[in-house]
């Protein structure tokens, strides 16, 4: 189906959305019960940085004439001692001081030494020299020939509220083809929900296990566990929505016997798990897991957990903190799955972990990415050229430590051929691109990629100048793509879908709505959890 021939209502924007765990704060809940829907709190957001930016500008001493002549040296050797020196035109001029002055809390925490207040001051000063007064930003043209219907969707009894925090979406089934639909996690009522596939005009979301307290899910995923032929649902919990080092969360898994689900906790004291999959890593017979513990500074981890009966063993295959995603993928072609996982925070790498057949791995580097204000946020192995094998989709667009979007932020895809991924190719760019999606939107047989943006903390006043979520039609092979814009000014999606919701037989788009809520509680604005 071209653009031209597709009719007005045949395709559906829904805004649902998902999180990392970087987002607002969040009180504990008691868990809904019957058909009562999730109750959202009206908890203050995290500023993540409230703590640690104890220094202030006034605080660091006065340059002298040779500091200010040895800046460049002085400011290169500093910041490498954790990660690459950042560009100066990373940022704009105003947002270096908070940067600079939150570094001198963090280098310490890496093992390295912290760094002088001289040190600061060389770098503040460095940096607001080099850095251009503003960034220059690229706007895409509107797209004219896809036409969309708007529904929206609250659960029952928050139709005043609407303060979502809905953090992750996956399209599901059962193994008959039966029961389709979208399975919705929200964090703060720490709870599941289902949107059914069908006429949403007379549907609505429905709870989930909604007497399980799943401690702030973060991401979903499903695979088949336990033989029946149903997939089961992993639910990766944060543990608390608030940046810290505390170590709640840990890996749920759901199950189905004869249709009555139950969930229960298979690993713990994990911190903040912001990505869970499933497959057999040892080549035993059963499902292994494995989980990206995001922490904060110091806790983070990429574990394996290694079936073992009914219970799991947890295994550290890399300590350091940053993992927001993985994918389990048989690179090498030797008949076990490796593991591919994006590295965030200061690190800003994809790594492989290559696997002997016996759940033992072998690390390696796949791509440093340019600089540690890259801002990774996701990645997704699916096959965009059609060649028969998965490329991977990689996302970056994370606004939630300097609240400054970047021009570099968007959609890219490495290429696959054989067992390796020599090639990045650009697909879009879009300012705080936090998640993308990949479908047939178009109808043509090939797969297009929509981006959407979540940056909810910052001012709303400037929020008219944004895409908000654009789309990549893919002109063939995902080699040359055109993007054009679907929505300006709504930059609160942290998670995208492309599904057929209501089955007739026309990929729709499905977002989530985060409303961000100011210091005293009050939201930023309001919105629907599904649009």
């Amino acid at each position: 189906m071209t653009p031209d021939s597709v009719r007005p209502d045949a395709c559906l924007i829904f805004l649902i959305l998902s999180v990392c765990g970087l987002l607002a704060g969040c009180v504990d809940q008691q868990p809904p019960s019957g058909d009562t829907q999730p109750v959202a709190s009206r908890s203050a957001n995290p500023i993540g940085a409230e703590d640690i930016e104890r220094l202030k500008r006034e605080d660091l001493p006065a340059l002298t004439a040779q500091m200010r002549e040895d800046a460049t040296s002085r400011v290169m050797g500093a910041c490498s001692r954790c990660h690459a020196p950042l560009p100066a035109d990373t940022l704009p001029r105003a947002a270096w001081e908070k940067v600079v002055l939150s570094m001198a809390d963090m280098v310490g925490d890496w093992g390295q030494p912290a760094a002088t207040e001289e040190e600061l001051a060389i770098a503040l000063y460095w940096y607001e020299q080099q850095a251009p007064l503003k960034l220059d930003y690229s706007r895409h043209l509107p797209e004219l020939k896809l036409q969309f219907e708007t529904i929206s969707l609250t659960p029952r009894g928050l139709e005043s509220e609407r303060i979502p925090a809905v953090s992750d979406l996956i399209s599901w089934q059962r193994a008959d083809g039966q029961g389709r639909g979208i399975l919705v996690s929200e964090l703060r009522s720490r709870r599941l929900m289902v949107l059914p596939h069908g006429d949403l005009k007379s549907t609505r979301l429905i709870p989930f296990l909604p007497e399980v307290d799943f401690r702030y899910p973060a991401a979903l995923s499903s695979c088949e566990v336990d033989g029946s032929g149903d997939p089961e649902v992993l639910v990766a919990s944060m543990g608390g929505m608030n940046p810290g080092n505390e170590v709640r969360g840990g890996a749920w898994l759901a199950t189905s016997d004869k249709g009555r689900w139950s969930a229960r906790s298979v690993g713990e004291k994990l911190a903040r798990v912001c990505d869970l999959k499933g497959q057999d890593l040892d080549g035993d017979g059963d499902v292994d897991l494995v989980a990206c513990a995001f922490g904060f500074r110091g806790p983070g981890r990429l574990v394996m957990l290694r079936a073992e009966g009914e219970n799991f063993e947890t295994i550290e295959l890399d300590a350091r903190d940053g993992f927001v995603a993985v994918v389990i993928e048989d690179v090498d072609g030797d008949g076990d799955d490796d593991l591919i996982a994006l590295l965030s925070q200061q690190h800003e790498v994809l790594m492989q972990f290559t696997n002997d057949g016996s759940g033992n791995f072998s690390p390696q580097v796949l791509m440093n990415w340019p600089h540690a204000a890259w801002g990774s946020s996701g990645l997704e192995a699916v096959d965009l050229d059609g060649d028969g094998d998965r490329d991977l989709l990689v996302v970056n667009g994370d606004t939630l430590d300097d609240n400054t979007p970047k021009p570099i932020h968007g959609v890219r895809w490495l290429e696959r051929v054989g067992d390796s991924f020599p090639t990045l190719h650009e697909i879009l760019l879009l300012p705080g691109c936090e998640r993308a999606a990949v479908g047939d939107l178009d109808g043509d047989g090939d797969l297009d990629v929509v981006g959407a943006a979540f940056m909810p903390q910052v001012d709303p006043a400037t929020w008219k100048q944004w895409d908000s979520l654009v789309w990549a039609q893919n002109l063939g092979g995902a080699k040359e793509w055109q993007v054009r814009t679907l929505e300006v000014g709504n930059p609160i999606h942290s998670a995208v879908l492309l599904d057929d919701v209501d089955e007739d037989g026309v990929m729709d788009i499905i977002l989530g709505n985060y409303v961000w809520l100011r210091s005293d509680g009050s939201p930023t604005r309001r919105s629907d959890y599904l649009t």
